[in-house]
């Protein structure tokens, strides 16, 4: 870095932090267009190549989220310390490996070992927390925007659905598997070598400020930082390790908030493509029409994380919820036509995505950048519930009724009691965020 980026944080009048955002906007395409969103073009294909049922497809799913959430801790921690670059290379190789391992599985039981061992590894260590952390560090005041930014690539990842939906239709999804494991690896590793873990580490701070508006403040015994009476209000905000984090009742109200979010959208992204499908539509219409909808969360992302810097971020996500919740509702009516799929779209998908958004800013906003990781991967850890369970009572509700209707309906009302919550779930004690010291730190990136 030259001597006036390390100075100012900006380098030909761009702040460094765009840049961390704009990659890690494009690894959360890859992590949408081939894993959360993507993989459920493979569902129909596995389901017949195994002889299986849905519950048992879903059943992997469900276990890679209970996966992810038990990485989550290891996974937060290891980015706040070795930073994300390294670790976002590490799980773009080790992702794109276990595609390209899948393309060879030959029974059920190797799809759960490639699938939970190798992509789902890659995936939710490697990929996601380091996406998400990175953004999180470089700004406070513009947070929300900078998440927002950052998780419309899960969004802009719909583009690609459409293209594996026809991939797999015209040259099987094993060969369509080994394609994404090399668009995997060809364009993740460039991702990772753009991310740095603060900018502290490089001289700056976030959001690009001069240095004097931020002053250092002294750390209590309490797991989180005083503020200097110099500090500016629009600053303010929480500085807690992972200890001072887990003693407030509110960390553990939100993973119960954000676990009965995760409840619906997870299981609602596995399995719209086969309700789609049910309905009579072709797999390739299907892909699009999922496709459309992670395309549209776009709005909801960038909406929402604009808002997320204006307005208390709890409110914000308490208005997603509600929008998730009628999408779902408005799911179990959609038969054949395209009207109430239409506004199925538009009201899930802009719910959808800004609750992504919300959910961040407001562990950011409620704890801090200190151990922003570790508390976040932790917090997945517990809220991990929604996304096992969810897929998994889909499938059974299917294999049992061949239906979706009352899965739908449930999601409805999983949303709506998460909304309820975040609305009366207060911010803690606010302090001005303080520099890492250095054995918070780690081994940092240059």
């Amino acid at each position: 870095m030259s001597n006036k980026e390390t100075t100012t944080g900006r380098s030909s009048g761009i702040f460094y932090g765009w840049w961390i955002v704009i990659a890690s906007m494009c690894a959360l395409v890859i992590g949408s267009a081939f894993y959360w969103q993507g993989f459920g073009v493979f569902f129909l294909s596995l389901q017949e190549e195994f002889d299986t049922n849905r519950a048992a497809i879903s059943g992997a799913i469900a276990h890679s989220q209970l996966e992810g959430g038990m990485d989550g801790p290891v996974g937060g921690y290891l980015v706040d310390r070795f930073g994300p670059r390294r670790m976002m290379t590490i799980g773009v190789v080790t992702m794109g490996a276990g595609f390209i391992l899948l393309s060879t599985v030959n029974s059920l039981v190797m799809f759960y070992v490639v699938f939970l061992g190798v992509i789902s590894v890659g995936m939710s260590v490697g990929v996601r927390v380091p996406a998400l952390v990175a953004p999180a560090n470089w700004f406070v005041r513009k947070r929300g925007l900078a998440i927002g930014i950052s998780l419309t690539g899960s969004g802009f990842g719909g583009l690609f659905i459409p293209v594996l939906g026809i991939l797999i239709a015209t040259i099987g999804w094993r060969d369509t598997a080994i394609v994404a494991g090399l668009t995997v690896w060809a364009l993740g590793i460039p991702l990772a070598i753009i991310l740095r873990t603060r900018p502290e580490d490089h001289g700056m701070l976030p959001d690009g400020d001069p240095p004097r508006e931020r002053p250092t403040p002294a750390t209590t015994g309490a797991g989180h930082a005083t503020a200097s009476p110099a500090a500016a209000p629009d600053h303010l905000e929480g500085d807690y390790t992972l200890r001072g984090a887990l003693r407030l009742p509110v960390f553990w109200f939100l993973a119960v908030a954000f676990g009965l979010r995760q409840f619906a959208v997870g299981a609602i992204s596995l399995h719209v493509v086969p309700f789609l499908v049910d309905t009579g539509r072709s797999l390739e219409v299907a892909s699009t029409i999922l496709a459309a909808t992670t395309t549209a969360s776009v709005v909801g992302r960038l909406g929402f994380g604009w808002l997320a810097d204006r307005f208390p971020p709890r409110y914000i996500m308490a208005v997603s919820m509600v929008m998730v919740g009628v999408g779902a509702l408005i799911l179990t009516n959609v038969g054949a036509g395209w009207t109430l799929l239409v506004l199925y779209i538009a009201v899930y998908a802009v719910g959808w995505g800004g609750g992504a958004v919300t959910m961040n800013a407001t562990r950011g906003a409620y704890f801090g950048r200190r151990a922003f990781g570790t508390i976040s991967g932790t917090m997945d850890f517990v809220q991990m519930f929604g996304l096992v369970l969810g897929p998994i009572y889909a499938g059974i509700v299917y294999d049992v009724t061949e239906s979706y209707t009352i899965a739908f309906m449930s999601f409805a009302v999983s949303a709506a009691a998460s909304g309820i919550l975040m609305v009366f779930l207060r911010p803690p004690r606010r302090a001005a965020p303080s520099r890492p010291a250095a054995s918070d730190a780690g081994v940092r990136e240059s």
